[in-house]
């Protein structure tokens, strides 16, 4: 078990190798209920200047997941990482059997905004999944992979950091880029991408964008998550 595992008290480890750096949790004085179970997900815009697009949260079993970093992406994460549309992804995790809920939020995040809403997760649906785009990118998003909330725990904090779809070059040229100032989404490079989701190292000055203004440096959001 390494320090990480150790910070992450009641918290499936599994979620460290998919998203997960940070967590503190509090622990309820009497162990939960097993039956459907009401969860307030509170997510905050931690980066300087990109708007985060309207985030999916999803609760599921631990037979399913919404992306795995070292795979291909699906046509749900490449829509939501190149152009900040939910809905495919919604679709298709809607109609997983795995899947409990699936919530998606009403709006854009802007920089050092917060947005709550509410999932609903039981005994056998206790993985929690979200994913937003950070929009003046190629094919940025923030996600978290299959986090666990065990019985007994009330609340936890997480910070997310930002995966690179490897769905699109990274060119940084605002002909291909759907958020402020550019404005050009569904126009997409199509020069050779990586092909697998991998950790985004971030704005690196090519054509349109300057890291000193783009770049988010490291985690772009903070997720919140109480039982109700």
């Amino acid at each position: 078990m390494n320090n990480l595992t150790k910070a992450l008290p009641l918290c499936a480890a599994a979620a460290i190798a998919g998203s997960v750096f940070f967590a503190d949790a509090v622990n309820a004085d009497v162990p939960s209920a097993s039956g459907p179970q009401m969860f307030e997900v509170t997510i905050t815009n931690l980066t300087a200047t990109q708007i985060l697009s309207a985030p999916i949260v999803t609760s599921h079993s631990d037979a399913t997941r919404m992306f795995v970093p070292g795979m291909a992406a699906s046509s749900g994460i490449q829509a939501l990482a190149e152009d900040g549309d939910n809905s495919i992804l919604a679709m298709s995790m809607s109609a997983d059997i795995e899947v409990l809920d699936v919530v998606t939020f009403p709006g854009n995040l802007l920089p050092g905004a917060s947005m709550t809403m509410n999932v609903t997760m039981d005994t056998f649906h206790r993985h929690l999944s979200m994913a937003s785009m950070l929009v003046t990118t190629n094919d940025a998003f923030f996600g978290i992979d299959s986090l666990t909330m065990d019985r007994g725990v009330d609340s936890a904090v997480f910070f997310a950091p930002v995966f690179d779809s490897g769905t699109e070059a990274n060119s940084e040229d605002g002909m291909y880029i759907p958020g402020p100032p550019f404005g050009n989404g569904g126009s997409h490079d199509l020069a050779p991408a990586e092909g697998f989701i991998h950790f985004s190292s971030g704005i690196h000055g090519g054509s349109s964008l300057a890291p000193s203004e783009w770049d988010w440096g490291s985690y772009a959001a903070r997720i919140e998550v109480r039982r109700l």
